[in-house]
């Protein structure tokens, strides 16, 4: 019984570890040597010379490439000894480089007042990549701009190149801030309408988190807010990895847990969790309450799972690991409480949401742009994940300026400047530190109209589904965007963060709303079948998530749970937003897009959406109840080799418009009967490299071997080659493949090479 206890205690120690993300390791760790329970650790590195067992670190030199360390900890406690690994990606240095180019910039400013030159500027290096560079100016004179002209600014960068920006002063408000009056064509149906229905992968993984959710415990998920506060945290067990007491982001989860019940509410309706996410918005309406009473340590509004000293030193620039993101991290306690108000239907959490807003808006209306600007170009440590998005929507909900104004503050010069170029300079940002910044910035142009802000999202979103995003549909290697168009050159152990797709997805949807172009429904539909499904453990209801989707030659799945990562939060919010644009609506017409088995029930509209698979078909039924006089249009899949379409038995011609199937039909059975055969999904940067795809789905190959499986196809050949069970179980040559959705523990490839 003893041995038994003191196994727990020594699990529990080996749990409360918190070592930092180590997926991208450039600082020092902080190895600890003891346990609460007294467990001794003794850590040792499989390569002293780039990580001591000490914790230091010394990156590759630029060209070496990243490098992966394993940590071994032997954690002993009164004869009790356990062995645990880690695994540290020690990023490279940055690479050297001389700047060719300054792009030249155009900055208009009113009468009377200076121009605001930006902090960078965009600019060609000898490797022929776009990037951003720091800039300083020349200084301008208040005489310079007394009245309507133009002049030229001097600036210099990197190696003293210069730059210029032209600055015109005008007093032309079509000039100084551009409108783009265009109006939504679309909307998606309210979660509350759709219902996912089986037999389907989709409703199989999300009932699995379903379970999960109702099996969390909601204690825990309060402990640092309590403990913050200075409450009882009712004898719940701390969190552990990145929401561990010791971690500087812990809280994030808690955020991710409340969008996770509010979003699962939507979708199923199921009172239990409603419970769960009523309980959870009134003890932080305490925690929040309990924090206002000391004035002196927290100001009006803030509520978190620390207190602000965080903020206070990122405003004096302080760096990872010292700090971790607090503004990130209030980001996801903002967005869960936000979604738990508009989904999960409580008032309490506008409330509590106000006054986190207005505490944001209060400190960050002392500091200037200049500040701010230094902040947000921090790598990780002025990450703000999409709090800007957040902000606007809070701006909308109550109309108060100062919403709209605080999530203007978070405007990132650095992203939004080679965006509103046209300039792909993505190279090397943080992937995922990025794509919620755009949600923001296309959220705020929904409110303002600011023909800047649309443009921006625009352009990103063409550049990374243009190129660069991997066949499944996800995006970087080792969370970084790389240089445009190298795809195969990083087919690695860490690619394809899953917060990345998430966030991807919801950017899609977003533009897609003005614009009902299928090829954004393409995308969408390539990412959540082969990422967003993929990236759930399906073996059991754990909630456990993949970090990375490795598309690397033998890889394999790693769920994650208890490090409470990133992904692991959005993990538990995925499976509940497949319905979010299956369906979609304008004045005349319902837009059918992904096709995954559901039903809509709505005041407009009542269908019902099936798919039968056999050896060489994918076939969709929609059965049509009622449409209120509205047109019903199909998205035509990409991956049909042929469409033979059929209204209540009889087969029709196919119209097809915008990339859509039109139909005019108020009751009965529309069918597409859409026959398959494989196809070659090829890199970007080597046709060698390619995946096998059959309809939407990415197909992995079965094998353990660690280099590449080379098949002798073709565009031509391989859709005779690629032999089909009518079960989504398929062989080419000797292998077995099967969609990456389907895969658990076995080992895969992605990726493979054709003759």
């Amino acid at each position: 019984m003893l041995e038994n206890s003191l196994e727990k205690l020594v699990d529990m120690d080996i749990d409360r570890i918190y070592l930092g993300n180590l997926s991208t390791v450039e600082t020092d760790i902080s190895l600890p040597l003891k346990g609460e329970n007294g467990t001794s650790f003794d850590w040792q590195s499989s390569n002293d010379y780039l990580l001591t067992k000490e914790g230091r670190v010394s990156r590759p030199h630029f060209g070496a490439g990243n490098r992966q360390v394993t940590l071994i900890l032997t954690a002993t406690n009164q004869g009790i000894t356990k062995v645990k690994t880690y695994t540290a990606n020690v990023l490279e240095k940055e690479y050297p480089f001389t700047i060719e180019r300054v792009y030249p910039i155009t900055v208009y400013t009113k009468v009377g007042k200076l121009p605001e030159l930006p902090s960078v500027m965009v600019a060609s290096n000898n490797l022929g990549e776009d990037i951003v560079v720091s800039v300083e100016w020349e200084k301008v004179k208040p005489c310079m701009v007394e009245k309507e002209g133009d002049f030229a600014v001097k600036g210099s960068v990197k190696d003293n190149v210069a730059s210029m920006a032209e600055v015109i002063v005008t007093d032309n408000e079509n000039l100084l801030m551009p409108k783009l009056n265009i109006k939504k064509e679309v909307q998606s149906y309210n979660a509350k309408n759709v219902k996912l229905l089986p037999p389907s992968d989709f409703y199989n993984q999300q009932q699995r988190v379903l379970e999960c959710l109702l099996n969390v415990d909601d204690e825990s998920m309060l402990y640092n807010f309590r403990s913050a506060a200075g409450v009882s945290t009712n004898g719940a067990s701390p969190m552990t990895g990145w929401d561990a007491p010791e971690c500087r982001l812990k809280g994030h989860t808690t955020g991710h847990y409340l969008s996770a019940l509010a979003l699962c509410f939507g979708a199923t309706g199921n009172e239990k969790i409603k419970a769960k996410l009523d309980y959870m918005v009134d003890e932080l309406y305490m925690c929040q309450q309990e924090m206002a009473k000391y004035p002196d340590k927290f100001a009006s509004g803030f509520l978190s799972g620390y207190d602000e000293e965080q903020f206070d030193l990122l405003e004096e620039y302080t760096t990872y690991p010292t700090i971790w993101a607090p503004y990130y991290t209030l980001h996801k306690i903002m967005a869960g409480l936000r979604d738990c108000y508009i989904q999960g239907e409580n008032s309490k959490a506008l409330k509590i949401l106000k006054g986190i807003g207005l505490w944001v808006y209060n400190r960050l209306s002392k500091l200037t742009k200049d500040q701010r600007d230094k902040m947000w170009a921090m790598y990780i440590a002025g990450e703000f994940g999409g709090i800007n998005e957040v902000l606007a929507d809070l701006y909308m909900l109550t109309m108060d300026e100062r919403y709209l104004t605080a999530s203007k503050y978070f405007d990132n010069v650095k992203l939004y400047l080679p965006m509103k170029m046209r300039i792909d300079a993505l190279g090397n940002l943080h992937a995922n530190q990025h794509i919620p910044q755009i949600i923001g910035c296309l959220r705020q142009f929904d409110v303002t109209k600011e023909k800047d802000r649309f443009e921006i999202a625009d352009a990103f979103w063409n550049f990374v589904t243009k190129d660069h995003i991997y066949s499944i549909g996800g995006t970087g290697e080792t969370e970084m965007f790389k240089p445009a168009r190298q795809i195969a050159r990083f087919i690695s152990e860490k690619t394809a963060e899953s917060c990345a797709s998430y966030n991807m997805l919801k950017l899609t949807g977003m533009l897609y709303e003005y614009n009902s172009d299928s090829r954004y429904m393409d995308y969408y539909e390539t990412t959540v079948t082969n990422h967003i499904l993929s990236s759930g453990d399906i073996s059991a209801p754990t909630g456990g998530s993949t970090y990375f989707m490795s598309v690397r030659p033998g890889a394999q799945k790693g769920f994650n749970v208890a490090e409470n990562s990133c992904c692991h939060g959005t993990g538990l919010e995925n499976h509940f937003k497949y319905g979010e644009y299956i369906y979609a609506k304008s004045e005349d017409s319902l837009f059918i897009n992904l096709f995954i088995p559901s039903s809509l029930q709505a005041n407009d509209a009542d269908v019902e959406l099936s798919t039968e698979i056999s050896e060489t078909n994918l076939n969709i039924k929609v059965k049509v109840n009622e449409l209120n006089g509205k047109s019903l249009k199909i998205r035509k899949p990409l991956w049909a080799k042929d469409i033979a379409v059929e209204v209540n038995g009889s087969k029709t011609e196919a119209i097809v418009q915008d990339g859509y199937i039109n139909f005019e039909i108020q009751n009965g059975i529309v069918e597409l009967l859409c026959s398959c055969s494989g196809y070659l999904s090829k890199c970007i940067d080597d046709e060698k490299t390619v995946s096998v795809c059959w309809g939407p789905y990415v197909l992995a190959a079965i094998s353990k071997q660690s280099e590449f499986i080379m098949f002798d196809v073709n565009d031509e050949t391989v859709g005779r080659k690629l032999l089909h069970d009518g079960h989504l179980n398929f062989m080419l040559e000797e292998h077995k493949l099967m969609p990456l959705n389907r895969i658990d523990k076995e080992n895969y490839h992605v990726y493979v090479k054709i003759k």
